[in-house]
């Protein structure tokens, strides 16, 4: 083993998950706007796009919000 090696990349990996989520009739794959939304989770919601998707390509931690999902709140 030389520098040589590890300046191109020896011993790096890259790790990929695969999620997924479904939309019932009252919800809406969105950013959320936070001025109307209650009970969000707590995380980092910078790297959604306005289709609440994480940007293609996007490097994520673990508390980054990577699917942004709003629903209307029903009244009884």
């Amino acid at each position: 083993m030389n520098q040589s090696s590890i300046d191109r990349g020896l011993f790096r990996s890259a790790f990929f998950r695969t999620y997924s989520d479904t939309q019932d009739k009252d919800e809406v794959f969105e950013r959320p706007d936070f001025k109307r939304t209650q009970n969000r989770r707590l995380g980092t919601y910078d790297k959604l796009d306005l289709d609440g998707i994480v940007t293609p390509g996007s490097i994520v931690n673990g508390d980054d919000i990577i699917i942004g999902k709003t629903a209307a709140v029903r009244h009884a």
